[in-house]
């Protein structure tokens, strides 16, 4: 078989495991209120149930990026992908809500190598002009995962119930493991191979001294206080302040995705047009904007507070662009290394935004608050939090820019 087409069939491979990564991610914003009903969830937990997903995703991320450097992309994946699919039946059979946490926990380390694994693939085999282009296009695919976990989730839902539709999706991923570990076949980087794994996760802590990596940090902990809407939170907001059902609830969410979908693809453009850093600053700061809009008015119509959301909600859609502008700090062979760090906080950030929303939600209600102010609260705290991750980017920016003469 010819190299390229090898490639290809592994980046297609690595693209729809990412789609089904993005489908878990997301699949608990449209099912949330039958969900906490058939486990009886209070809102923190609910909150709690979704935190241990990307919990597990942020844990997994330094032990991955090891593993990619010493073996490569595909056995660490198509391993931690046949994890998954045990976590999704767990998931999908699960009689109470610590059975089900179990289960996310499974998936969500199942989807932690996943983009990652794509990243490190991709600039492994590619050359640098085709890099970009081609994780844009993959990303912008694995977008598809997002909206089956839009209106096709809220109608199976709504018909069939959320468990038969689970057992749907942890087939999807059993397919992807399958694919994944058939055509991924490479060997990690030369440099890696004489080191001890532990030697290789010490140099992973080393790499939060590189001054350039760790001004992203802040940007990947803003962000996922903006994604959480998208991949959790949309759907409780759509259901207690608008009244939607599940039907309704998955056209909202896909109303949301396709926003994600348009941003995946514009993004790079407008990357290659104005450089990596006009292009964060300036989103982060758009969707800054519209968490502030969305505490003021989180109930005053549902279509101007649908564009809002998914306004903030595209925050999550700069990851490509952090990630890449990552990886392009450190040497080649600790990039693995280099992307798990950087995920580890994009993560350990969207846990702690579902499970920190969860917890002010439940007070909420407790004092007798109404739904809107409630939500309006939560749109506070992820206008706030994208603000401290914006002003330390847009500082070193400027620090760095060329001064005039």
């Amino acid at each position: 078989m010819r190299a390229s087409v090898r490639t290809g069939l592994a980046l297609a491979s690595l693209t729809g495991a990412f789609a089904m990564s993005q489908f878990f991610r997301s699949c608990l914003a449209v099912m949330a209120p039958e969900l906490s009903r058939d486990l009886a969830l209070d809102p923190a937990g609910f909150g709690a149930l979704s935190s241990a997903f990307f919990l597990a995703f942020a844990v997994a991320q330094l032990p991955v990026g090891v593993a990619f450097d010493r073996w490569g992309v595909g056995r660490p994946t198509s391993v931690l992908l046949a994890v998954g699919v045990l976590g999704g039946l767990l998931f999908a059979v699960a009689p109470r809500g610590s059975v089900a946490m179990l289960g996310q926990v499974g998936l969500g380390l199942a989807c932690a190598p996943v983009f990652m694994g794509l990243i490190h693939y991709a600039s492994s085999q590619l050359e640098e002009r085709r890099y970009l282009k081609v994780l844009s296009f993959t990303n912008a695919l694995g977008m598809l995962g997002v909206l089956c976990a839009a209106s096709p989730l809220g109608w199976s839902v709504q018909h069939f119930g959320w468990r038969p539709a689970m057992l749907v999706a942890t087939g999807c991923m059993l397919v992807a493991c399958v694919a994944v570990q058939r055509n991924v076949r490479d060997a990690g980087h030369a440099d890696s191979h004489g080191q001890s794994p532990l030697a290789l996760l010490k140099g992973s802590l080393v790499l939060l001294k590189v001054p350039a990596l760790w001004a992203l940090v802040p940007v990947c902990l803003g962000m996922a206080a903006g994604t959480a809407f998208r991949n959790a939170w949309g759907g409780p907001y759509v259901a207690d302040v608008f009244g939607l059902d599940p039907v309704s609830r998955g056209t909202a969410i896909t109303a949301i995705s396709l926003g994600a979908f348009a941003c995946a693809f514009a993004l790079p453009l407008l990357t290659r047009r104005f450089g990596a850093s006009a292009v964060i600053g300036g989103t982060m700061l758009v969707c800054v904007l519209a968490g502030l809009l969305l505490t003021l008015m989180p109930d005053v119509s549902l279509v101007f507070d649908l564009v809002l959301l998914t306004i903030l909600a595209a925050a999550g859609t700069l990851h490509p662009i952090v990630m890449t502008a990552g990886r392009g700090t450190v040497a080649p062979a600790l990039r693995g290394r280099a992307l798990g760090v950087l995920n580890t906080f994009v993560f350990l950030g969207m846990a702690c935004a579902s499970g920190g929303y969860g917890w002010l939600a439940r007070q909420g209600f407790r004092a007798g608050r109404s739904a809107g102010a409630i939500y309006g609260s939560l749109f506070a705290v992820a206008a706030v939090m994208l603000l401290l991750g914006l002003l330390p980017y847009l500082l070193r920016s400027l620090r760095r820019a060329p001064r005039s003469a």
